[in-house]
């Protein structure tokens, strides 16, 4: 919704409130994508999973991504290139006409990722760097934090030093993600030393946490805002963004605080209302657009004429798509999840009747000739 309020130009444009919305989308994606591939990981290495079975694994991890993103993507495409060139332009800021190809526009090339289209090409690349860093994380076992620290020292490093902007490689947002990624890997490993441990949240810790807690969230509305902490205590520290504004530390922090302790603000992100907008929230990114530009809307005099059109009819075609277009693709997903793992299975058991036949007739082999 940041970036519907984003592309909207109703409240502060300069604030950059749709690569806030960007920049917590990269970071929860990397965190529960790398925390759900962390955790089978785990459980494989503990099975002494042959090669077969982590072959099945990533290639299920892979089709429930490709499912998850591309359908959408795919008609959103077809559409775009299907309509007149000044609703291209209107709606997905295309320069030229002509300039709508299909193949270069559903295949991410550079020059063809309109408007919204820019961050796909960057969460797809990053699905193929999760499975390489979660194993190498787990490669190193206890020492998992001597790669963890340089880690995020680069991290704070490439965000206060590089400008970032929107239809950028992800060159310029691979440490938001990395930072998404080392905080599923913080959490893991602190949950389970607090199983291990049996250690319980007494009131000081609790206290000492929800500190650490609303500073953070006052810092990062600070650099949000441009203002707040820094007018009021001390100066920011940082330089001034040229690009989006540098929230990652404080969004990732909050994240694992939360899973960890959770406190009154995970529970009002988990409002119902909020909750539905984030199942949704896919289709708003996409189509939200085709409302906010439409003529009849835009072009409406009173504020909040606009703004209730435009609330109702993004969520009226979000919701739509979603159950159109997104859930039959999660219910495809899922139908192939089952059937890779039925086919893992077969083939497992299939291996296993294989090798006690080899012992059967092993020793029936030793025995004859013993006999003799």
């Amino acid at each position: 919704m940041l970036v519907v309020v984003q592309h909207s130009h109703e409240f502060v444009p300069s604030l950059h409130l749709g690569s806030v919305a960007v920049d917590v989308f990269f970071i929860l994606s990397s965190f529960l994508l790398t925390w759900l591939f962390m955790k089978k990981s785990m459980t494989l290495l503990a099975q002494g999973a042959s090669v077969r079975t982590w072959v099945f694994a990533l290639l299920d991890y892979f089709q429930k991504r490709f499912f998850r993103v591309y359908p959408l993507f795919a008609v959103t495409a077809v559409v775009l290139h299907f309509l007149s060139f000044e609703n291209q332009h209107r709606y997905f800021i295309v320069r030229k006409p002509n300039q709508v190809p299909l193949y270069e526009t559903l295949t991410f090339e550079y020059e063809h990722r309109y408007h919204v289209f820019w961050t796909l090409p960057l969460e797809i690349e990053y699905y193929f760097i999760i499975p390489v860093f979660v194993l190498v994380v787990l490669r190193l076992r206890r020492y998992w934090w001597v790669g963890a620290v340089p880690l995020f020292v680069w991290i704070v490093h490439e965000g206060w030093t590089l400008v970032r902007n929107s239809h950028t490689p992800l060159s310029l947002h691979l440490h938001t993600f990395m930072l998404g990624s080392l905080a599923a890997v913080v959490f893991v490993k602190i949950d389970l030393w607090i199983r291990k441990t049996e250690f319980k949240f007494r009131l000081w810790h609790t206290v000492l946490l929800r500190a650490v807690e609303f500073l953070l969230i006052a810092l990062m509305l600070s650099v949000l805002f441009r203002g707040l902490l820094f007018d009021w205590v001390m100066a920011n520290p940082a330089p001034p963004p040229e690009g989006f504004p540098f929230i990652s530390v404080y969004v990732a922090s909050i994240i694992v605080i939360e899973i960890l302790q959770p406190s009154f603000v995970s529970a009002m992100l988990e409002w119902s209302v909020l909750r539905f907008w984030g199942k949704i929230s896919f289709s708003i990114y996409l189509l939200h657009t085709f409302v906010i530009k439409y003529p009849a809307i835009s072009h409406q005099p009173n504020y909040f004429n606009r703004f209730f059109a435009r609330l109702f009819l993004v969520i009226a075609l979000a919701t739509a798509s979603y159950y159109a277009i997104e859930y039959p693709s999660q219910l495809m997903a899922q139908r192939i999840s089952r059937f890779l793992a039925a086919q893992e299975k077969k083939g497992s058991g299939s291996l296993g009747k294989f090798a006690c036949m080899e012992k059967i007739n092993r020793r029936m082999q030793s025995t004859t000739v013993e006999a003799k």
